[in-house]
């Protein structure tokens, strides 16, 4: 382990996505905890905190599948130099408006969709990438880095957002997140990678983009162990977002805690995050990814979030929210890098873009249909009807085979072209 994580670190090109992705989140995780809490400290409202939530997660659902295509036809690189500076530029002009004129609600969901609609460019775009930098063989373990070192960045940040909006104030933590993206937007400027792995359709694009984005759709469609991942994870998204979006009103309501609490349970997902996605490599899941998948984000982390319903303390919640952190984790980074594996290189874009659709589309009803349901019956009868259906759905899924069997086997290929797979 420690040999395969000092060859990436000699990796000059890894370390500079690696890097620039670390200091983005560090200033999201400050950022995160600040909007949501200024929100619901201004309004009082659980239904603007899922309006928060649902501002972000619509354009993320309308861009997803143009986003894929654009990182399949066009420099991949320079796409997310582009979405960094976007994004950077829709807080800083949020953080100004409030500054001037106080809170301003609109402002606030202006600046979180631009996110949204961006972050569908700059993923797609990153994990694309990260496969064309390192062995195929280093694969799990880059992205358990990357992801286990984010999350232990979002670790601090979270708690530090809790830090400033005690001292400072909220609207320092939502600048600094513009700072970041800064700071990422120059880290990719001096990446360099060869122009097949940045843009792999440049010598042989002939077709209109409404051609590659259906060649997307209908090399999905024949992808059916993939297929039924991402048709698994529109539910256990669904489930999953009602615990996550109204977390800052279960720490308020239930738990009587302050910006601290809310700031410690998401800590300690995150922490627990950071170890999961570092069991991939170790324990060679990309083998059995659909199982790592179904049961760890599945049933078990449906489990697990029902003690948040019926143990509402403390410290149950932080053990609760660092074992569900872990198995998020493990469960994703598993199926990220399987991914990376078996998708074929000009197809990456698109399949991340399909993908992200399929995951994120029913998210706009969870956060307003989890608002309505906190006001008509409480905070912990939502989450128990939310845990409920999580494990419910994850046993339905334990059925389909193409899932269940999906995986990596050992010493894998390069991942082939489309053409190679005849899509």
């Amino acid at each position: 382990m420690e040999t395969s994580y000092r060859e990436l670190f000699r990796n000059r090109n890894y370390v500079r996505v690696f890097s620039a992705g670390l200091g983005s989140v560090a200033g999201s995780s400050i950022a995160s905890v600040c909007l949501v809490w200024l929100v619901f400290s201004e309004t009082h409202s659980a239904l603007d905190v899922g309006l928060l939530g649902f501002s972000f997660l619509v354009p993320s659902a309308l861009f997803s599948i143009f986003g894929g295509t654009l990182v399949d036809r066009y420099d991949r690189r320079r796409l997310m130099i582009v979405a960094d500076l976007a994004r950077a530029a829709g807080l800083a002009l949020a953080v100004g408006v409030l500054a001037v004129w106080g809170f301003q609600l609109a402002a606030l969901l202006g600046a979180v969709a631009v996110l949204g609609a961006f972050l569908t460019i700059f993923n797609p775009a990153e994990m694309s990438t990260v496969p064309s930098l390192v062995p195929a063989s280093q694969v799990a373990d880059a992205n358990g880095l990357v992801s286990s070192s984010r999350s232990s960045v979002a670790f601090v940040g979270s708690a530090l957002g809790g830090a400033l909006i005690v001292t400072v104030g909220p609207l320092w933590g939502i600048g600094l997140n513009s700072a970041t993206f800064v700071v990422s937007a120059l880290l990719l400027l001096g990446m360099r990678v060869a122009p097949s792995a940045t843009n792999p359709r440049r010598e042989t694009r002939t077709s209109s983009y409404l051609a590659d984005l259906r060649a997307g759709f209908r090399w999905m469609w024949g992808a059916q162990g993939l297929l039924q991942l991402t048709m698994s994870a529109t539910l256990f998204n669904f489930c999953s977002n009602i615990v996550a979006t109204f977390l800052v009103v279960y720490a308020a309501v239930v738990l009587h805690g302050s910006a601290l609490v809310y700031a410690s349970l998401l800590a300690a997902e995150v922490g627990g995050s950071a170890i999961g996605s570092l069991l991939v490599g170790r324990v060679r899941s990309v083998r059995y990814a659909g199982k790592a998948w179904v049961v760890a984000y599945g049933v078990a982390s449906g489990g697990v979030a029902l003690t948040l319903a019926l143990a509402p303390v403390v410290p149950v919640a932080v053990v609760a929210l660092f074992v569900i952190g872990v198995l998020a984790g493990f469960s994703v980074t598993s199926w990220l890098s399987a991914a990376q594996l078996l998708v074929p290189t000009d197809m990456q874009g698109r399949y991340f873009g399909v993908d992200n659709l399929g995951s994120v589309m029913i998210l706009p009803i969870s956060q307003i249909g989890g608002a309505l349901l906190i006001e008509a019956y409480g905070t912990r009868t939502t989450y128990l009807i939310a845990a409920l259906l999580w494990i419910a759905v994850g046993v339905g899924f334990l059925v389909p085979r193409a899932l269940w069997n999906l995986g990596v086997p050992d010493s894998p290929l390069p991942p082939p072209t489309s053409d190679q797979r005849g899509s």
